[in-house]
């Protein structure tokens, strides 16, 4: 019953043909009147390189400062250092260089603002490799002088940041080494710190026995190795070292001595110390120079490296009058056949 139906519905829709033409005619001709009359915007495309040598990545944390986040690894320092160039690509800045060099160029650019040139700018990317810049105007040679204009200040742009970030390797660098020095005497500090209080703890088990007592063998050379162990090749501590009382000495004797290797091993720290203040003070000068010279790169690194791709800028083609009017003819046909069936099964109710 249904097929039947079916049937019925197509034969009297046949029957519509002239209406069903008129249509066609008609809504095809709107289509193509409307773009003519109102003709959509060129768009033009160009195409830049950007890429990253990962091999000149090195400590990405103290970014972290800059970039106002958490410490991040080496895929966030990518990700933070591709939005920075999407940042500077679509900036006020650029685009008023680019208008700068258009207006020479054209006087059609005088009257475009900046924020009208921002918004008819659309960047395209996803990741290191090839992105894509395009470009909006009413006519195709518009659309290409502003595409150009754009990738060329931009390219310049980038590569004038990246030299100045140069100075931030170098900078990178010395804080690299700087860390390296600080975290060595940070080591060389407690290793004293700990010498101190074992010796320390010697001298207590010397003192609570006979002072009159001659040294035990066993005992005299731990105390022996334990110093040793800690000794650095200096003057100081080969003095130190070759003062160790003679096996039968006294207990006193050693204690004597341990007071000496004491106020050396403290005298030495200190020095260390105040070696290490020095250079944790030099280091925050240097993060501070870091930062600054980061800022006035606009966060990029000279890992980073760019490069205009050799297609020239090219025009998206629209699409032609032939197209336009068929698929115009297309949705009135859908159209008319959405309000046939409506008033079809009016009719069919009422009856």
């Amino acid at each position: 019953m249904n097929e039947w139906k079916l049937r019925e519905k197509l034969v009297q829709f046949k029957k519509t043909w002239p209406i069903l033409i008129t249509v066609l005619l008609v809504s095809g001709l709107i289509a193509w009147g409307a773009v003519h009359l109102f003709p959509p915007l060129q768009r033009a495309t160009a195409d830049l390189f950007i890429g990253i040598d990962i091999t000149r990545v090195n400590d990405v944390s103290s970014l972290a400062t800059y970039a106002k986040t958490e410490p991040f690894n080496v895929d966030d320092y990518k990700n933070w250092q591709l939005s920075q160039i999407n940042g500077i690509a679509t900036s006020e800045r650029v685009a008023n260089l680019a208008l700068e060099k258009l207006r020479e160029l054209d006087p059609y650019w005088e009257d475009v603002s900046t924020a009208e040139f921002q918004e008819l700018q659309d960047l395209f990317w996803y990741d290191v490799g090839t992105w894509r810049l395009q470009f909006q105007a009413p006519e195709n040679v518009y659309a290409l002088q502003g595409v150009q204009a754009w990738r060329e200040i931009l390219l310049q742009d980038l590569a004038r940041l990246i030299r100045e970030s140069e100075d931030v390797l170098e900078l990178e660098g010395r804080m690299r080494a700087s860390n390296t020095a600080i975290s060595q005497l940070e080591t060389r500090v407690a290793e004293m710190e700990l010498l101190i209080a074992e010796i320390a703890d010697v001298r207590v088990e010397l003192e609570s026995a006979d002072p009159q007592q001659e040294m035990d063998d066993s005992l005299r050379e731990d105390l022996r190795l334990l110093i040793a162990g800690a000794a650095e090749e200096d003057v100081l501590w080969e003095q130190v070292l070759d003062e160790i009382p003679e096996k039968d000495q006294s207990h006193l004797a050693y204690i004597l001595w341990i007071d000496q290797v004491l106020a050396a091993v403290e005298s030495d720290l200190e020095s260390h110390q105040a070696i290490m203040e020095a250079l944790v003070s030099d280091h925050e000068l240097l993060t501070e120079d870091y930062l600054r010279e980061i800022k006035e790169a606009h966060g990029l690194s000279a890992s980073l490296y760019i490069g205009e791709e050799t297609t020239q800028p090219k025009i998206i083609e629209t699409y032609p009058d032939t197209q336009i009017a068929f698929l115009g003819s297309l949705v009135g046909l859908l159209i008319y056949i959405i309000i046939w069936v409506m008033f079809s099964e009016r009719r069919r109710v009422n009856s």
